[in-house]
């Protein structure tokens, strides 16, 4: 009977141990990049998004896309605090504005407003933020080949300078041009057929933006 007992209590300890034993192991400690953007951050298909290129260039870091095709800044204003702040992340990757840009439908003032909201609410929770733009550091007038008429020039150098200086203000990373790799558009090997960057491109994309990730990193966890 002691025997039998003794058994079922080993049996028990074993289940136990490997119980937790399981939950360590499988439990992920890293920490958490989370990139929040629209096409440009949702293009590349199953393997080829820039945010798969960053999880192989750091793999002791846990890379979420929250980047939804069409999506404003405004739009990630209402989804963020679900798909960014729930989650906790050391840092956030906010990559939104073509959207805007291209309907032209609010003004920079109200962009800003969006764009500010997201960052101090981020930071509220001990994000370190980086925004990554598309418009930053060009010279529109002077580029060769560029993606839009010559009539928005003015509003992508407005919008650009509407970042700098957020994020002056708010002491956040800036990545002027995320895509000024592989520009002009279309460049091969670079681009799809849908105007987007590929697996191929987004790799240049995520090798760009891999500093700008990792000092934010070293920020985030002298903070914490």
């Amino acid at each position: 009977m002691k025997r039998i007992v003794l058994g079922g209590l080993s049996l028990t300890a074993g289940l136990c141990l490997g119980v937790a034993s399981y939950y360590f192991i499988t439990r992920d400690t890293r920490p958490v990049v989370i990139c929040l953007g629209d096409s440009l951050t949702s293009c590349g298909g199953n393997d080829g998004k820039y945010s798969h290129h960053l999880q192989r260039m750091l793999p002791h870091v846990r890379v979420i896309n929250a980047g939804i095709g069409g999506d404003t800044l405004d739009g990630a204003r209402k989804r963020y605090r679900e798909d960014v702040l729930k989650v906790r992340p050391d840092v956030v990757l906010v990559a939104l504005g073509a959207n805007d840009f291209w309907r032209r439908a609010r003004s920079i003032a109200e962009m800003r407003d969006d764009l500010v909201t997201m960052i101090m609410d981020c930071q509220k929770i001990g994000a370190r933020v980086i925004v990554a733009g598309c418009f930053g550091d060009r010279d529109f007038w002077g580029e060769h080949s560029v993606e839009f008429e010559s009539r928005r020039f003015d509003l992508a150098w407005r919008f650009a300078q509407m970042e700098r200086e957020v994020v002056q203000e708010y002491n956040c990373l800036y990545l002027p041009n995320m895509q000024i790799d592989i520009k002009p558009n279309r460049l091969k090997p670079y681009w799809d057929m849908t105007d987007h960057p590929n697996s191929v491109g987004n790799e240049q994309i995520a090798l760009r933006m891999l500093p700008y990730i990792k000092a934010a990193l070293r920020n985030a966890s002298t903070v914490n």
